[in-house]
Order: structure tokens, then C-alpha cells, then sequence
């Protein structure tokens, strides 16, 4: 679901390969030019939800979004609806409709 929201905004995963998709953590690039740390600052200011940092050379190129332990489909919902609003707020380019393709395909209707 989160990956059918990455794609639908328009954005690009930090893992390119399918088959090496961490199981508990989706690092989404932000568009060239832009700041992932201004991103999660305006995402935790605005809607008290924090979100994951980039590291070493990635470090304010990604963000990251964790799905580790009980997630369920609302939490997960939930979370890429703070990033589609965090990334308008921010004024990060991106398309709308990320939680909607998410929603659709945790719902079996994609």
C-alpha cells in the first residue's frame, strides 16, 4: 500500500530492487532540490507525527516511514495521510491521490 502511495505521488522508493524491500521500513526520496528534514519537521509541527530521517548519504534526501509491530490499515492510512498533507504544507511537488491508491488496494479494490 505504501509503495501504490509513493508511486501515485510521483515519487521514488530508495530501494530500487523489489526483491530487497525492508520488511519494517519504506525510505521514500524527496524530489531533487527539496528537503526531507524540512518535510518531517513540518509533518511533526503540523500534525504531531514523526517520521524517519535519512542517514549518511541519504541524509535529507529520504524519509522514512515505519511499519513495524501492530499496524493495522487505519495507522498505515492514517501515516500516508500526514505525509500527502505534510508534503502540500511543505511545498513539496508532488501528485495528489497517494492515500486513495493506498486505500483502494488495502481494500481489494485496485
Amino acid at each position: 500500500a505504501t509503495r501504490r502511495a509513493v508511486r501515485t505521488w510521483g515519487l521514488d522508493l530508495q530501494c530500487d530492487d523489489p526483491r530487497a524491500y525492508a520488511p519494517g521500513v519504506t525510505a521514500i526520496r524527496v524530489p531533487e532540490g527539496h528537503s526531507a528534514d524540512k518535510l518531517r519537521n513540518v509533518i511533526l509541527e503540523k500534525f504531531n507525527m514523526s517520521l524517519g530521517n535519512g542517514l549518511g548519504r541519504v541524509d535529507n534526501k529520504v524519509f522514512r516511514i515505519g511499519h513495524m509491530g501492530d499496524l493495522g490499515v487505519l495507522q498505515l492510512t492514517g501515516t500516508l495521510s500526514g505525509v500527502e498533507m505534510g508534503m502540500r504544507v511543505a511545498g513539496i511537488p508532488h501528485k495528489s491521490g497517494g492515500v486513495q491508491a493506498a486505500m483502494d488496494y488495502l481494500s481489494g479494490n485496485a
